[in-house]
């Protein structure tokens, strides 16, 4: 490949002076080898020096591979110029100057002050050892924290905190509520000033009073009316025109016109009251069809047009049906819930970063706020040290800016002499982390208001585009720049696609070819019908599909160009996968591919925890921090590291049954267990001298654990899945942790929390690569398949009660407790269509980052149900360009593609499907598309798989009626339960409690408060039986003293104080004194509680059950005693029975119980049961059952 030379645009970036520059950097255009050319003709032509700069980027990697590029170009340039000796005394400045992320020239400027950030009157203060806290660990401290903060919310409830718990924070537990706080608490994180933010807010929540037409969020709804009154006024006002000398004008035309008219004032609304009134005057007359043209494509596509129109109207009547007073009702309602979150998210921040402070530790926002806190006066001007470190750099270089969030760019400006020497390169259609809190607004500003480099006088903020791709054919650039200056807009993606935006091509080193066309390929899949019972999956035939056309690729030996700059048959290596999400998917494609025989890669954070290597490996640490934990010491011994068996470790642990199986370990002499102790005492003294991750490594190769589990399946994978242990070990100790003790127990902590650290593993090694659009980004590949265009934009951001938006605030449901409903307010309805539209322009900017990955070839693969009447829908709304409200309404990267496609003369056979006219066809000179529709079932047999005879014949099998009255012969056994507890037969909680996995008919528990807001009502009847069966369980019968006992058993915490009072003394008392009681009291042998497990015949539960089959009978026994005559058997009873009738009638429904608890001791004693009785307390009776 030749040397590429700087363009005009990239001269202009390297040599301009005089003040701030952005330079707009599209995909592909070299920006990094212009930010390195800049920095050489600083230290070049100025004779300055590498560290007199500070080059920021936004990972480790990247910061990694810019000083390696830096460096390199600083041999070659002094292999140029050897006898330069102020290029010679570079080579140690180099490796010295600050080219770092964010976070790390934060943490170093703030271990370098912390003394400054020493406030008066607070307790703690970080110390320059402070520790840096990992995502996970600051995960379970806020959550600690949280946990004591709501218990004083709780303690000091007001009216505004008991609305917020009841209403927007209610559920089983505190769950809704912490992620409430947790939630806005985290989306502040890249505001300047959270503090701030949350007074102000708190403020205006106090005084929530007014007009609405005054409020932020009137002002956004009313411009999503205006948008759409616009958008259908002009669609039906270009329907209509089109119609006009046409046969249906008087039928359509005239009509598309009226209605166009009546959405003029909704296009024009000017406050709430303008809308409604708006809304009312929409007309709609009745359409006429001219006769024999209803299924004119035309017809069709009008009439589509005409549905959307109606919906959308339809869709603005319940917002325009609020009042604005109702409206300020609503958010008045809502006020005093809105004003406690605010608290309690301000009390919940004070409280952490307190707790932060004590422990000497910060997370990541921590530390660019506190570093933004040394730079920066409240008032905005520059500290004292901030002027000093602005000083330090001749100029500050930020790679990747659109990526940048408030915080940062207040730090940039701070250290840059309020922004007079800063140089920032990025591209903002590449910015897809808005979920990290990146704002591309800070970039998209400065685009728009910085004055072209030419343009600009001295001092004055300027910008250059550098437009050149110099890493992708024309066909990849055409692609691109037809969906975009198609779909994206300023009121649909936050910034125009013109001239100046688009791709233009600079890759001149290609050879000319003719096979490098964009491919886009649209597989109709089917639901399942009574014409088709087994339709493919659209997963598995977009996969397949994918499988076979990469294989065909491969097989045809399709050209790319090699680092030679010539061209050579593609590899499995050329090609990626790109989806939106692969997760699961990636199993599919998987297996694919592999039908295929085309190898692939791709990573998954499965559950690493749970892999045999991994767990065996956790153990083994964690025996070898303490050797008497019996579960970690078995789970090693009968790993296939050692290999104990079964009946070896019973061995071993019957040398000493009373102490932990290490004692046992050390009682036995045999060989295998001394190797075992010899190896585990070696492991324990190499530990004293090792940190984790050289421990893991040693542990490795001591004990051949990559040999041992790289033999079984998947072995690569599990060698690989060790390297990662150990890899997270590393990051472990580089936060500040230390010690084999720490590392165990933080692990086990996140693991039982079920926030284990994601481990990511690679799924295979070499072939085509699998992975997703964000994983995607900065890198290039020959072949990219564009596939999962169907995956539907995310809205789980809209599922929380309260949402936040940093310039519109808070947007809560309406929650009335009385009628008992939710709804939406204004401010919540303002809210969601601010975010969904930003959430919009994310995803065109993630699609975007997509179709700019490939270098030859890029294969979009849409697979979707449907696709007729989907192609007939998008079809009546395609366009170039595409309206954007049309826009706005896509639900995926499929409808933004197909959109204006469907207006390219290639798209002639999707058109045809759906039968409908486009509004207009693309007359552009870009590259052509192909276009191609396959049936997904198609896709139905893997290739090369052997179809069963059965399959073959299976049309012409003739049904055999005789199956439709067939009967399974054993449906009586499949009602009989394996267990049974002797509660089933009737009886109470405790036989149930001891029966854990017992067949019993399912039920509702009804939904309750948490305990901390119930009212006391005292126990359930229940609840009281509960307690009173405790008493009996431990009652001196020889003792009359009922209050006494029950005092005594209080106080040796088997009853609560709850229980005790609700204990039915006087009912025990007459028990005592019942002749029941004497003959328990004469007894020779007697058991209270007694529980029980036999296996009985199921004939003694069923008596048409088979012969051959028993059940599992469990229980517990109230009492049992035995006399000369033989064993006795009560039960007590709490039920409340007041008449002789009702005794009989519930001794009656007890009777299968005493028969099963006769029936269990008469095996388990061996002893008949000659008696059987209920003892009814209430009623003070004893009721003998035959």
């Amino acid at each position: 490949m030749a040397k590429l030379k700087l363009t005009e645009q990239q001269q202009a970036a390297v040599e301009n002076r005089g003040g701030s520059l952005l330079v707009s950097a599209a995909a592909g255009s070299g920006k990094t080898k212009v930010l390195v050319e800049r920095l050489f003709r600083y230290v070049t032509e100025d004779h300055c020096h590498i560290d007199d700069f500070l080059i920021i980027t936004y990972t480790k990697a990247a910061a990694a591979e810019l000083r390696s590029k830096i460096a390199a170009e600083l041999s070659k340039r002094m292999a140029e110029t050897p006898e330069d000796r102020h290029l010679r005394s570079q080579l140690l400045r180099v490796y010295q100057a600050d080219i770092k992320t964010v976070d790390a020239f934060c943490t170093a400027l703030l271990r370098e002050n912390t003394h400054l950030l020493a406030q008066e009157g607070e307790r703690y203060t970080l110390t320059p050892d402070f520790r840096v806290l990992d995502e996970n660990d600051a995960k379970l401290l806020r959550q600690r924290v949280l946990t004591r903060v709501l218990e004083r919310f709780y303690e000091e409830l007001d009216e505004g905190g008991a609305l917020l718990a009841d209403t927007l924070g209610a559920g089983r537990d505190d769950s809704a509520l912490e992620d409430l706080v947790l939630e806005t608490y985290e989306k502040l994180q890249s505001h300047a000033d959270p503090e701030h933010w949350l007074a102000e807010n708190r403020t205006i929540w106090e005084n929530r009073s007014g007009d609405f037409d005054e409020t932020p969020y009137a002002a956004e709804l009313l411009a999503v009316i205006r948008r759409k009154g616009f958008h259908y006024m002009e669609a039906l006002r270009r329907a209509g025109q089109s119609t006009v000398g046409g046969d249906l004008y008087k039928g359509y035309g005239e009509k598309f016109l009226r209605a166009s008219r009546s959405f003029a004032p909704l296009a024009a609304a000017q406050n709430w009251e303008a809308a409604r009134i708006s809304l009312d005057g929409l007309e709609f007359p009745r359409l006429t069809t001219p006769k024999g043209m209803t299924a004119d494509p035309e017809v069709v596509r009008l009439k589509g047009l005409w549905e959307n129109a109606k919906t959308a109207a339809k869709k603005l009547a319940p917002m325009l049906a609020v009042s604005d007073t109702e409206a300020m009702e609503d958010l008045q309602t809502m006020a005093p819930a809105m004003t406690a979150l605010l608290k309690l998210t301000a009390d919940f921040s004070d409280a952490y970063r307190t707790e932060k402070l004590r422990m000497n530790c910060a997370d990541f926002s921590d530390q660019e706020h506190l570093a933004l806190r040394l730079l920066v006066e409240r008032n905005g001007a520059p500290t004292e040290l901030g002027r000093q470190v602005a000083g330090r750099y001749r100029e500050i270089l930020v790679d990747e800016y659109q990526d940048t969030n408030e915080v940062q760019n207040a730090i940039f400006r701070a250290v840059s002499r309020e922004g007079k020497n800063l140089f920032t390169v990025g591209d903002v259609k590449q910015s897809i982390y808005r979920f990290r809190l990146a704002d591309p607004t800070i970039f998209l500003d400065k685009y728009r208001n910085f004055t072209p480099a030419e343009n600009a006088v001295e001092g004055e903020e300027r910008k250059i585009l550098l437009s050149k791709n110099f890493r992708s054919r024309g066909e990849i650039l055409d692609a691109a720049n037809f969906i975009f200056s198609n779909i994206l807009s300023a009121d649909m993606g936050e910034m125009e696609y013109g001239e100046d935006e688009s791709l233009h091509f600079g890759a001149e080193y290609y050879p000319p070819r003719k096979d490098c066309e964009t491919e886009f390929h649209l597989i109709s899949a089917h639901q399942k019908s009574a014409a088709n019972e087994r339709p493919v999956k659209r997963l598995l035939a977009e996969a397949r599909f994918t499988a076979q056309r990469i294989r065909q690729l491969l097989d045809e030996g399709y050209p790319v160009t090699g680092e030679d700059g010539t061209l050579r048959p593609c590899r499995p290596e050329d090609i990626v996968i790109l989806m939106r999400s692969p997760g699961s998917r990636s199993a599919a494609f998987a297996q694919a591919l592999a039908e295929r025989d085309v190898p692939c890669s791709f990573e998954e954070s499965g559950d690493f925890y749970q892999t045999p290597e991994i767990s065996v490996t956790l153990a083994l640490l964690e025996i070898v921090d303490n050797p008497r934990q019996d579960v970690p010491l078995i789970a090693v011994l009968r790993s296939p590291v050692f290999g104990f068996t079964p009946d070896r470790l019973a061995e071993i642990r019957s040398r000493d049954r009373e102490g932990d199986f290490y004692d046992a370990l050390l009682a036995d002499g045999g060989e295998d267990v001394q190797a075992f102790l010899t190896t585990l005492t070696g492991l324990r003294d190499a530990a004293a001298d090792m940190n984790v991750c050289r421990l893991l490594w040693h542990i490795y190769n001591t004990l051949h654990l990559p040999g041992i589990f790289g033999a079984m399946d998947e072995g690569g994978v599990r060698q690989e899945n060790l390297v990662a242990l150990t890899r997270h070990a590393e990051r472990f100790e580089s936060s500040g942790y230390r010690g084999l003790f720490a590392f165990i127990t933080q692990l086990r902590r996140l693991i039982d929390a079920g926030q284990a650290p994601a481990v990511k593993t690679a799924g295979g090694s070499g072939g085509v690569q699998m992975m997703s659009i964000h994983k995607s980004k900065g890198l290039e590949f020959p072949i990219v398949f564009l596939c999962d265009l169907e995956h539907a934009f995310s809205r789980q951001d809209f599922d929380t009660p309260v949402l936040v938006h940093p310039a519109l605030g808070l947007g809560p449901l309406c929650i009335d407790l009385k009628r008992k409903i939710r709804y939406p307010t204004m401010a919540r309805l303002a809210l969601e269509e601010k975010l969904r539209r930003e959430n919009l322009a994310e995803e065109q900017r993630i699609l975007y980052v997509a179709m700019t990955r490939p270098k030859e070839k890029l294969i979009l693969v849409d697979a979707l149900y449907g696709a007729e009447k989907r192609l007939q829908k998008l079809t009546a709304a395609a366009a170039c360009p595409v309206m954007p409200e049309v826009v706005a309404e896509g639900k995926c990267f499929g409808d933004w593609i197909l959109l204006p496609l469907l207006c390219r003369p290639e798209a002639a056979p999707l058109r045809d499907m759906a039968g409908v006219m486009a509004g207009g066809l693309y007359t552009g000179d870009t590259a052509p598309w192909q276009v191609f529709i396959h049936d997904g079932d198609d896709f139905g047999w893997a290739p090369g798989a052997a179809v069963s005879d059965t399959e073959k014949d299976a049309e012409e099998t003739l049904f055999d009626p005789a199956l439709l009255t067939f009967r399974y012969p054993y449906q009586r056994e499949t009602t009989l339960p394996a267990k049974l507890t002797a509660t089933q037969l009737k009886g109470r909680a405790l036989d149930q409690e001891i029966a854990e996995d017992a067949y019993h008919t399912p039920y509702i528990q009804p939904l309750v408060q948490p305990k901390f807001r119930r009212e006391k009502k005292g126990l359930t009847p229940a609840e009281r039986g509960t307690a009173t069966h405790l008493v009996l369980q431990y009652l001196d019968l020889q003792n009359l003293d009922v209050p006494g006992q029950v005092e005594k058993l209080r106080l040796e915490a088997k009853l609560t104080a709850e229980q005790a009072a609700a204990v039915d003394v006087p009912a025990l008392r007459r028990f005592l004194e019942s002749q029941l009681a004497e003959e328990m009291r004469q007894a020779e042998t007697a058991a209270r509680e007694y529980r029980f497990t036999v296996l009985m015949p199921a004939r003694d539960y069923d008596p048409a059950a088979a012969e051959e089959d028993s059940i599992l009978l469990q229980g517990v026994v109230d009492c049992w005693f035995e006399t000369p005559e033989g064993i006795t058997v009560v039960d007590f009873k709490t039920d409340f029975v007041q008449t002789e009738e009702d005794v009989a009638q519930h001794a009656e429904l007890y009777r299968g119980q005493l028969a099963a608890y006769s029936l269990a001791l008469e095996r388990v004693l061996e002893k008949a049961v000659t008696r059987k009785a209920l003892y009814f307390l209430q009623a003070g009776k004893t009721v003998e059952i035959s």
